[in-house]
């Protein structure tokens, strides 16, 4: 018993929620109310879908240029550079402009169709008008003027215009289709046609306006850089003036070459002067100026008359000598001889001295040009840095005129350039297809639209079906208790619509409504299949709340047992005994409450239905303590003593959540049947008294739902529910009643 307890517990805790198979039972239970709803919604979108107008979509097709042929390159004047990707999605977006709209407007005139300038939403405008001026802190509305007016019209048209403006790119061309929707096809393809001529003349007329403007803009530009060529020319000139300038450039090289040798000059003297005074030193160190010493300077020897003097002095010695040898002293060729002889070195001795005479006056000669050199250097070298000075500023203005004439060139040129430009205006793109007027309306595709209201109307009903499902809170459906209420289902019982009390004791064997009976059938088979059917089996009968059927269960489960074992039916009710008066046994019968008190004997007790053959304990003589009669020994003891006496004890229990005595009954039956009135039972409510059940360790054979609608039994068992228990049943239910008997 203990583990059967366990494992209910467990189930009760882990089972999840609702799945796909319950709300597709709870979109069955509903169908109609879904299936009323989605006919009445598809109606009501049928009758405003057949009143749509028709609307034709008028397509054109452009060429997009992305080389225009110009005579000379203006892009940096208009700004347009077609080379780059962002090229065409710019173009798609100006086809789609605001300028390019309120132009094909006017063109077309579209503020004055009523198409586009209906106010659609006049109701709804109306209706909010209204209640704005209802509220006690709103103004009152100011009056529009024609003004305010035509721009609201305006703007409306505009709006309309853009919700009816398609533009197509085609991918890897250059092609882009127009597309207009319109109700009036000739109205859609002027529209479509004007948006592409008008995007096109926008283009010539922007590029001839940033033509004008570029070239207004250069010629101003260029009469200022005209006066300033103009003054940098004067400068240049008066400077030339003031500096006596003829060719700077040929006087600074002029000046550069005269000073390059002077310096050479300068060079040349300071040798010779060098070398003079040298020579003048050591000629000035000879003491006394002896003429020997004179001779032996490096300076007079290497003088080239000297030289030859020395020569014609060795040859006359030689002479002298070579006559010696042959002639005396005082011959004649020997006086000759050495006449000649002292003649040359007296030349010698005079050459000398005028070489130290000539090495002075060089020296002083070598001095004198060297300081006149270095003079004219000075003077050379300070002329030509006046030049340099001149040249600087020359090259300077020089410059400033070379610059400005070159600005004023390249603006004069491009001046001319724009000029031309702006009078070779290519089309920036070109029809292919124009918009012809279409023959077929594209819109509304009604059949679409009217699936898509099926469609949608059918989703919302489904959903709130299950919505309401879900916020009701209620068990439905046989497989909700399993869900729902984690429980073991024993059977479903239909609900008959009968009196309660003929339904009590009589409904079991109605052959007008063979299903209730047969539902309670298929409860005791299953009890039987629990492993239940040992001897004795106690079972209390209770609900989680009042008007759920326990009682007229209580009393069908009894009388199905009853055909097969010996049954004794006990109304444990003692609050608000019903079993009693649903076999209409007189109040002064004695009853339970008169066998545990011990006033009347159990048989005295013990009341026999003759008609249906069951044994019946009522409840007996009402007392003012209920839960203490059946929480006493006596009562156990009670209990205890009918166990010996039947097979099965049916215990019909107050509701669990309204008094504890179920509890009680139960603890010592040790199993429950446990009652929820199908549509009727909250959800909270069953799982609360459920908890209450397991938590006093009793175990739950199974639950019961009670009181199930045509459709969820339908639902439950097939379509052939009805037919099988309508047709063919009843001529059986004798035999079978018998067979059951015999069981």
């Amino acid at each position: 018993m203990s583990r059967e307890l366990e494992a209910q517990k467990d189930q009760f805790l882990s089972m999840e929620w609702i799945g796909l198979s319950a709300r597709w039972a709870v979109l069955m239970r509903y169908r109609w109310w879904i299936v009323a709803f989605t006919v009445l919604v598809t109606l009501v979108g049928y009758a405003v879908i057949s009143r749509l107008p028709p609307g034709y979509y008028a397509e054109a097709s452009l060429l997009l240029e992305n080389r225009q042929n110009q005579v000379v390159s203006i892009e940096e004047i208009y700004g347009v550079d077609s080379t780059t990707a962002e090229y065409y999605q710019t173009q798609y977006q100006i086809l789609q402009s605001r300028k390019v709209a309120e132009e094909v407007v006017d063109r077309t005139g579209l503020m004055m169709v009523p198409e586009f300038t209906a106010d659609s939403g006049l109701g709804l405008g109306m209706m909010r008008t209204w209640l704005r001026n209802q509220m006690p802190w709103s103004e009152p509305a100011r009056q529009l003027t024609e003004e305010e007016k035509r721009y609201r019209t305006r703007q409306r048209v505009l709006g309309r215009y853009f919700e009816r403006l398609t533009i197509i790119p085609v991918r890897s061309t250059q092609l882009v289709k127009i597309q207009f929707l319109s109700e009036d096809p000739q109205l859609a393809a002027a529209v479509a046609n004007a948006i592409g001529r008008v995007y096109i003349e926008s283009y010539m007329e922007d590029k001839l306006v940033a033509t004008q403007e570029a070239t207004g803009w250069m010629r101003g530009r260029l009469e200022t850089l005209k006066d300033n060529l103009r003054v940098s020319e004067l400068q240049l000139q008066q400077f030339r003036e003031e500096a006596g300038l003829v060719d700077v450039e040929g006087l600074l090289s002029l000046e550069g070459k005269q000073l390059g040798d002077i310096q050479a000059r300068l060079t040349e003297a300071k040798s010779r002067r060098s070398a003079a005074e040298s020579v003048a030193r050591s000629v000035a160190g000879v003491a006394g100026g002896n003429i020997d010493q004179l001779a032996s300077l490096p300076a007079i020897n290497r003088h080239p008359s000297i030289q030859q003097l020395r020569r014609a002095e060795s040859q006359a010695e030689q002479k002298v000598a070579q006559l010696a040898n042959r002639y005396g002293p005082k011959h004649k060729a020997m006086i000759g001889a050495r006449a000649e002889l002292v003649e040359i070195r007296a030349s010698l001795r005079r050459q000398i001295r005028q070489l130290v005479d000539g090495i002075e006056q060089e020296y002083q000669a070598a001095s004198r040009e060297e300081s006149s050199l270095l003079a004219e250097l000075a003077t050379a070298k300070q002329n030509y840095q006046g030049l340099s000075k001149n040249e600087s500023e020359y090259r300077e203005l020089l410059r400033e005129v070379e610059t400005n004439r070159q600005l004023y060139d390249t603006f004069l040129t491009r001046i001319k350039e724009t000029g031309v430009a702006g009078d070779f205006n290519e089309a920036i793109a070109r029809f292919t297809d124009p918009a012809l007027p279409p023959l077929v309306p594209a819109e509304p595709k009604k059949p679409l639209l009217l699936i898509a209201v099926f469609s949608i109307a059918l989703a919302l009903a489904s959903l709130g079906a299950l919505l309401y499902a879900r916020l009701v809170d209620v068990v439905s459906r046989a497989d909700e208790v399993e869900y729902e209420l984690k429980a073991k289902l024993l059977g479903i019982v239909p609900e008959v619509r009968r009196p309660s009390s003929d339904l009590a004791t009589t409904g079991y064997f109605d052959t007008e409504r063979p299903e209730f009976g047969e539902s309670w059938r298929s409860i005791r088979t299953a009890l039987s299949l629990q492993g239940n059917n040992r001897r004795p089996m106690t079972l209390a009968v209770s609900s989680a709340t009042p008007e759920e059927g326990k009682t007229t269960s209580a009393i069908s489960l009894a009388l199905s047992l009853q055909q097969v074992k010996k049954v004794l039916l006990v109304d444990c009710d003692l609050r608000r005994p019903s079993v009693g008066k649903a076999f209409k046994i007189p109040e002064y019968e004695p009853g339970l409450t008169n066998a545990v008190n011990g006033t009347h004997s159990l048989e005295q007790c013990i009341y026999h239905d003759a008609e249906t053959g069951l044994d019946i304990l009522s409840a007996g003589t009402a007392l003012s303590s209920p839960l203490e009669t059946l929480s006493g020994e006596p009562f156990e003891q009670l209990i205890d003593k009918v166990r010996n006496m039947y097979d099965v004890v049916v215990m019909d229990t107050p509701p669990v959540n309204a008094v504890s005595d179920s509890l009680m009954v139960g603890r010592l039956a040790g199993s429950m049947v446990f009652v929820v009135r199908a549509d009727y039972t909250r959800v909270k409510l069953a799982k609360r008294a459920l908890e209450q059940v397991l938590e006093n360790r009793i175990l739950l054979a199974g639950v019961v739902l009670n009181r199930v609608n045509k459709d969820a039994m339908q639902a439950q068992y097939g379509s052939g529910y009805d037919s099988y228990y309508g047709h063919g049943y009843r001529q059986q239910i004798s035999t079978t009643e018998k067979c059951e008997s015999a069981a």
